[in-house]
């Protein structure tokens, strides 16, 4: 049965029962969370790249002069440049005007659907509960998020349903009482 939702040239695309993924929407308000529940969706398990990579900063219009080897992705917003490759492939290239170097990928093998609600949303909720800061992208049929290298294990652990580690004696979230500046 065709999904009405769906349009032309999304045929690569299922709703989410099709994918094998069940959510709830757990609260009734503004500030509604949606949860997926990854043993509804095997498939879709996190899968850690090996590679570390880097974030360049390149001038608006930038280009690299040869295809790069290895995951990579360009965004020219017309104010910046921003290359996203592994730190080998960067070394081959023109000094950046910025780098951050030290990430690592986590894909969400797809095909997700377009019409899903909530699954970066869960993602990011389980990170920030271990304190684990991300960048987050989207591909057509998967989604990435960067974290950096330190975090990665910890990163896995919690996205494949463990809870975050209690935070060490004397710590505190950024913003709490009595967290450092």
């Amino acid at each position: 049965m065709t999904d009405p939702a769906v349009g032309a040239g999304d045929e690569g695309h299922t709703d989410e029962a099709a994918a094998g993924l069940h959510s709830e929407v757990v609260g009734a308000d503004s500030s509604a969370v949606y949860v997926v529940h990854w043993d509804s969706a095997p498939d879709h398990q996190p899968i850690l790249d090996p590679d570390l990579l880097v974030v360049a900063q390149y001038p608006a219009g930038w280009r690299p002069a040869v295809p790069l080897r290895g995951f990579s992705v360009l965004l020219d917003d017309g104010v910046e440049t921003t290359l996203l490759c592994t730190e080998a492939a960067l070394a081959g290239l023109p000094a950046p005007q910025s780098s951050e170097p030290g990430w690592r990928r986590i894909t969400f093998p797809g095909p997700l659907p377009w019409q899903m609600v909530g699954f970066l949303a869960d993602v990011a909720g389980r990170l920030a509960a271990a304190r684990i800061p991300l960048a987050a992208m989207a591909g057509f049929t998967t989604d990435h998020v960067l974290v950096r290298d330190a975090h990665a294990e910890l990163a896995m652990s919690v996205l494949e349903g463990n809870p975050p580690p209690p935070p060490r004696p004397g710590t505190s979230p950024v913003g709490a009482p009595g967290a450092g500046t």
